[in-house]
């Protein structure tokens, strides 16, 4: 205890020499003392924030040797249904890299996501009510995945590989290398894998005078190289700058060779059958790039940010495909085959401002941003079933979609006494979109201004208690995809059509957590308006399945949520989460039920165990189960998986060993029961969730390397800026 006291007041004693100019020689001599004295303090698994939940993923046996989709899965809060992500209670979630936007949704962020080591990951912060200064897209709130960042005055470099099962295999290789001395802090990845899972979607129609049953099995090859560079330098002792770059390059194969649909009579005969098959080979290549400087306007905080980003996503999809109709007795009646090609090329720009101001009444933030985003997607569609593609008009089509927005936003965080704490902030955001449809000569402008404030009230009478009231207006925008109005075909008696004349939503978020010790209880509500998703429209006459996005929802959603994280012994770590909330959502196309209403409830336990004291053994299971309820005007079946995880560290903690399995029971299979023009659809997807992961990785570097003798104090800043 002397020597912490004596620490902290040598520490307090150089930042009077400095503010008083006094004797630089006493200076040096101290900074020499204090140089070699390090506090360690270990982190919590999972911490409360006033605005966000932060999961300390290096911390997490369940995550280690895996991906970030790995890390999200075990991540307390954050749900991942067939790839789809989302926050419990919540839906319409969006992903930062590093608190910048990724303008990625669905399969495309799913798939970039896997690219992205969870051994690189600092942590995953789950923000409900983002502050005014992030973007107000993703109702639902953020997701912020923090890297792993150079360590100050040191080297050190990784090298990992794993193997993983499901029901096919998949390798990867990878290695980081980081560098920070005097000015400089350097950062860099690489990573490589190949690989195939199997996704199966089966479904059920049931036609007045007949039901099918569609089964589509696929088998998706993917291969992908990512990186991950960055560098940060110290102009002056008051000026900061810094490059990030993130590409990753895929390429999926996917064959679907025994997709079929069987017809029956309500008496349950087989009247006749659907079988096809299909290939289909995307090339997706995502490129972004950041620059960014800090400007300290004086030793006190207050400082200006400038960030550059530039995004890109260049994808060309080809599918072929091809079958036959039967009859009962297996004679042929009709052959189809088609050739779907669709080129997507996304580029986004935008620049950001951001400015601190530490004041004695208050801390003051205020920014603006720009943002352009530009869409080109082209579909061509080829008749192939003469044996000669002959390329069709009707189903061919150019359209480009251009999206720009300005924002301004202010907050204010004013802290009145020991106990008392708030934060108010606006943020305003102007959006003009045009799309146009070449092959329609169709063009669809919309311009709309919104305002989305935000509100943090937070009393903590105590180091046990704690109250927090927060508030947040967000929206979610169409994705691009969404608003392409042509079809892509999976058969003739499927396909997917965008619409470009989609809206956004907008929710409205209230939040009241009460925490005392390790309990955390929330109380919310949520509204929603003009929500769109998208729809299987049935026609009982042709027997076509129409899946198309329309603004049809409204939705109210209220929740208690209960988490509790303690040790029940020494070498044990619970995390228990219980969640139970009702919805109810109303319909305003006559497609759907009117309405539907309902209670959901979510359980889930994560256990580490460390099992020898130099903690270099751990164990961890875990188990979450989503009883049956409702999702829009879908009603959700039970849903559940059971994992767990083993670490083991050597050499002096330099090598790991992981081993992560994870739906060890095979029962994370969702049944979606909706209905569609009054016919009953059920939808059952597995997405190939049974699997288990081995993986070793070696890190070595220096961590004590001579540095001049000068002190930048500018570690803040960059954590800030997510380098």
């Amino acid at each position: 205890m002397r020597k912490l006291i004596f620490l902290f007041s040598v520490s307090f004693s150089i930042f009077n020499f400095s503010q008083e100019k006094k004797n630089d020689s006493v200076g040096k001599i101290l900074e020499n003392e204090i140089q070699e004295i390090e506090i360690k303090a270990g982190k919590k698994l999972v911490e409360r924030k006033i605005d966000r939940l932060v999961f300390n993923v290096q911390n997490s046996t369940a995550a280690s040797g895996g991906d970030a989709m790995d890390a999200l899965r075990v991540t307390p809060g954050v749900k991942i249904i067939n790839e789809k992500i989302s926050v419990i209670g919540k839906n319409g979630i969006s992903v930062m890299i590093d608190d910048r936007l990724m303008q990625l949704s669905g399969d495309d962020l799913a798939n970039f996501l896997k690219t992205i080591p969870s051994d690189q990951i600092k942590n995953i912060e789950v923000i409900t009510t983002p502050p005014a200064k992030y973007d107000a897209q993703g109702n639902g709130g953020l997701i912020n995945i923090v890297l792993k960042k150079a360590k100050k005055n040191s080297w050190n470099a990784t090298v990992r590989s794993s193997y993983k099962q499901s029901t096919y295999s998949t390798g990867n290789l990878g290695a980081d290398f980081s560098f920070q001395k005097n000015k400089l802090s350097l950062f860099s990845s690489i990573n490589t894998g190949d690989g195939a899972k199997k996704n199966t979607d089966n479904n059920s129609f049931y036609y007045p005078e007949e039901r099918w049953e569609n089964e589509n099995p696929r088998k998706v090859q993917n291969k992908f190289l990512s990186a991950r560079l960055g560098l940060d330098y110290d102009l002056t002792n008051k000026l900061s700058v810094g490059f990030q770059y993130l590409g990753n390059f895929s390429e999926m194969n996917i064959k679907e060779n025994n997709t079929a649909s069987y017809i029956y009579e309500n008496q349950g005969n087989l009247k006749s059958y659907i079988a096809s098959k299909a290939k289909s080979n995307e090339k997706p290549n995502l490129n972004q790039f950041n620059f960014h400087t800090v400007y300290k306007l004086d030793s006190l905080g207050k400082k200006i940010s400038f960030d550059m980003d530039y995004f890109s996503l260049k994808d060309k999809n080809t599918r072929n495909y091809n079958g036959n109709s039967w009859n009962n007795n297996n004679v042929p009646q009709s052959y189809f085959a088609a050739i779907n090609n669709n080129n997507q090329d996304i580029t986004n720009f935008s620049g950001k401002i951001d400015v601190e101001l530490p004041l004695e009444w208050a801390k003051l933030t205020f920014g603006g941003k720009i943002s352009r985003s530009k869409t080109n997607n082209n579909v061509v569609f080829y008749d192939s079933s003469s044996g000669i593609s002959v390329i069709d008009a009707n189903q061919t089509n150019e359209f480009d979609f251009t999206e720009n927005t300005q924002a301004l936003y202010f907050s204010a965080n004013r802290k009145f006494s020991e106990k008392w704490e708030a934060n108010v902030g606006l943020r305003a955001e102007n959006t003009q979109t045009k799309g146009y449809s070449k092959n329609l000569d169709q063009e669809n402008d919309n311009t709309y201004f919104q305002l989305f404030p935000t509100a943090y009230l937070a009393y903590t009478p105590n180091d046990k208690h704690s109250f927090n009231i927060t508030y947040s207006r967000r929206i979610n925008r169409p994705n691009y995809s969404q608003l392409n109005p042509f079809r892509i075909y999976d058969n003739p008696y499927s396909y997917a059509e965008g619409n470009p004349f989609l809206k956004p939503s907008y929710t409205s978020n209230f939040e009241f957590i009460y925490t005392f010790d390790n309990l955390e209880s929330k109380i919310y509500y949520s509204y929603e308006k003009n929500g769109f998703e998208q729809l299987g429209i049935l026609d009982n006459n042709t027997k076509i399945t129409r899946y198309f996005v329309l603004n049809f929802l409204k939705t109210y959603n209220f929740g208690l949520t209960e988490n509790i994280s303690f040790n029940p012994v020494k070498f044990w770590t619970t995390t228990n989460t219980f969640d139970i909330n009702y919805t109810k959502s109303t319909s305003d196309i006559p497609v759907t039920v009117g309405s539907l209403n309902g209670w959901n409830t979510y359980l889930s336990t994560d256990n580490e165990f460390s099992l020898n004291s130099k903690k270099t053994l751990s164990f961890n299971i875990g188990y979450w189960i989503s009883f049956p309820g409702v999702s829009g005007v879908d009603k959700v079946d039970t849903n559940q998986s059971l994992y767990a995880g083993f670490k083991y560290l050597m050499l002096e903690k330099k090598l790991q060993l992981s081993i992560i399995a994870n739906d060890i029971l095979k029962t994370q299979k969702p049944i979606y029961t909706s209905y569609s023009n009054g016919i009953k659809t059920v939808y059952r997807n597995y997405y190939d969730t049974q699997y288990f992961t081995i993986s070793l990785s070696y890190k070595f570097g220096n961590q004590k390397l001579n540095v001049s003798k000068h002190s930048f104090g500018n570690q803040e800043e960059k954590n800030r800026i997510g380098k």
